[in-house]
């Protein structure tokens, strides 16, 4: 089972994308559910402010009824004229009571929902006409109903239903009333109470009912003249049963009137509103439970939990595609880098993505091609390396054999004082040893010189004195390390095709200029030189090489190796060892540097060796190299 890893790129881009996209998703979705409640209890609100209005409408109406009915019966000229009449004779007073009786009847009538008329005299006479006969209440003069209407202008006073009044009644009544005056007078000359019943009242307040626990009311209006009359705000008539305590809330209700609202949560549960109605002095409410809206927040809620559901999968989903679509290439890529860690040189990466994610893909298939060019390199260092120590050894069938024989030869000839021969003996067995050892492919400048001594010591022994050797090196450029086998087989050219055919003296000289950044070994020779046109070819040779193509290590690899069959030693073989060695000097070090060739015929000819100016430590003593078994 594969074991999930937290710390890569997939997990953690598609984490930062889910919470990212979650922390949207829901901060989008709580916005919108805010204003989709919010909107929501706008529109309920809205709805019970036009209910409430409504209902004002209908009360307004049904006051103006109420208005029109106290008017026709205080202006009645018999209830003007007896009112005003102080009469004594029982005959007269029998016949001014039915007068207003018969006034009382005709409005009683007139309208369905009257239960009872009474106007009240200045002398406390009561004069009534009712559905059914009522007590009335002792001492109703000292009411406090009574003393507001004896205080007032002559408006239309509300008692509503929970006030008593002046008859005692099972049933409730809506009650109200006004001041009598004096057409002519302005005089007050009695009080007009009127009981109605509350039913279409209650019918219209009952329709503000928004569900259970709900309120619809009908309350009085302060007004500012009766400041003096306590408890002025009360209610006149309410439906519906509800535990929020409405009475302490009056006041600040009164106080702080406003279009249907959702009132916060800190200062009530209910939803209150309120319309006035000036012209009565009335204010006309209506209290819902917010519990009541649950109905239609819990149809929201529902939906909003769907559709959160699915904005959750969605964001799961879209968070899955986005860090696949970046994390994809990343581990495709990292997959090929593991594949080229295990030596798979032929991996190459095709993907398409973001532009950054293209420029990585390109400079690694760039790396791949380059390290492959460089392994190739590598193998056709090792292939020249291989071809120098071939060409070094060329003729040899078993060199520890041959300089180990060399060797006893030396000592015999020691013993027999013959020293120059053992001189020349010993320096072709170093030379034997040197050209073998093969452990290291580089060596010091100073282990190449004292090579290059041993053979030119053999060559002045040839020649009878007649080369004369001339070396110019610094010592402290002695440790510079150098391809093995590289001044050797350049004065070896020197010798064997310039100087070998000369008929006077020869004249070898190495030299070290040193500029600001390279070092140069200049060998000089005064031979024959080389033909214009060989030489031509050659620098050519050797400018090709120059060109770093590997394409063209390759086939000069196999010439070199064809022509190695054909001319294991003659004339080609002086150009197969200078572009051995260029090509050595070039793979090690760069294309700026290498052989520089010029030659004059007749004059000789000059091979400079370009090298990096570095002063390298000294070589460790190589326990082979400094004295192995013979």
């Amino acid at each position: 089972m594969k074991k999930f890893r937290w710390n890569t790129i997939s997990v953690r881009l598609f984490i930062w994308f889910l919470f990212s996209t979650l922390f949207l998703v829901l901060l989008l979705t709580s916005i919108f559910y805010t204003y989709s409640t919010n909107q929501m209890s706008l529109r309920i609100a809205e709805i019970a402010r036009k209910n409430v209005s409504q209902a004002a409408d209908t009360f307004n109406l049904l006051a103006q009824g109420y208005n029109s009915l106290t008017k026709s019966i205080t202006a009645s000229s018999d209830v003007q004229r007896v009112l005003t009449e102080d009469e004594t004779t029982p005959a007269l007073q029998l016949i001014n009571s039915r007068t207003i009786i018969n006034v009382l009847e005709a409005a009683f009538y007139s309208r369905n929902d009257l239960v009872g008329i009474h106007i009240i005299t200045n002398s406390g006479k009561v004069y009534s006409y009712e559905a059914a006969t009522h007590p009335y209440e002792s001492n109703f003069v000292e009411s406090a109903w009574y003393d507001e209407i004896r205080h007032s202008q002559g408006e239309m006073l509300w008692f509503g239903m929970k006030k008593p009044t002046l008859t005692i009644q099972e049933q409730p009544v809506f009650s109200f009333g006004r001041l009598i005056y004096d057409l002519y007078s302005r005089e007050p000359i009695g009080v007009l109470l009127i009981e109605a019943s509350p039913r279409p009242i209650l019918s219209t307040l009952s329709n503000l009912h928004m569900g259970a626990g709900s309120l619809a009311f009908i309350m009085t209006l302060r007004d500012p003249r009766y400041q003096e009359v306590p408890n002025r705000n009360e209610i006149l008539a309410e439906t519906g049963e509800t535990d929020h305590g409405l009475s302490p809330e009056m006041d600040r209700l009164l106080v702080d009137r406003q279009a249907a609202r959702f009132t916060p949560q800190t200062e009530t549960d209910h939803l209150i509103v309120m319309e006035d109605q000036p012209n009565l002095k009335w204010s006309i409410g209506s209290v819902t439970p917010k519990s009541n809206f649950q109905v239609q927040l819990q149809e929201a809620n529902r939906y909003f939990l769907i559709v959160l559901c699915l904005l959750l999968l969605a964001a799961v989903i879209l968070a899955t595609i986005m860090s696949r679509s970046i994390s994809a290439p990343i581990i495709r890529l990292v997959r090929e880098m593991k594949a080229l860690e295990r030596g798979n040189l032929n991996t190459i990466v095709e993907i398409r993505s973001f532009e950054e994610m293209n420029y990585l893909v390109s400079n690694f298939n760039q790396m791949v091609s380059r390290i492959r060019q460089l392994v190739d390199r590598v193998r056709i260092v090792t292939a020249s390396e291989k071809n120098a120590q071939l060409y070094a050894l060329q003729s040899q069938v078993n060199p520890h054999f041959l300089y180990n024989t060399l060797d006893m030869i030396y000592w015999e000839l020691d013993d027999t004082k013959n020293d120059k021969l053992g001189d020349v003996i010993f320096a072709l067995s170093k030379m034997f040893r040197y050209s073998s050892e093969w452990h290291h492919s580089d060596v010091t400048l100073q282990e190449e010189l004292d090579q290059t001594h041993h053979y030119l010591h053999i060559i002045q022994a040839r020649s009878g004195g007649r080369l004369q050797i001339h070396l110019d090196i610094p010592d402290e450029w002695l440790h510079v390390q150098i391809p093995k086998m590289t001044l050797q087989p350049l004065i070896e050219n020197a010798v064997v095709h310039g100087l070998s055919k000369l008929d006077r003296s020869g004249f070898i000289c190495v030299h070290m200029e040193i500029s600001e950044q390279d070092l140069f070994i200049r060998i000089q020779d005064n031979g024959s030189g080389i033909p214009n046109p060989k030489l031509i070819d050659l620098q050519k040779t050797l400018e090709k090489v120059m060109l770093l193509e590997m394409h063209h290590f390759e086939e000069e690899e196999k010439n070199y190796r064809i022509m190695e069959q054909t001319n294991p030693v003659g004339a080609a073989s002086a150009g197969i060892g200078l572009v051995n060695v260029h090509r050595r000097l070039v793979l090690k070090f760069g294309a700026s540097y290498g052989l520089q060739i010029a030659s004059e015929q007749g004059s000789g000819t000059t091979i400079t060796i370009a090298l990096p100016k570095c002063k390298s430590v000294s070589m460790v003593n190589d326990p082979i190299r400094s004295g192995g078994a013979l």
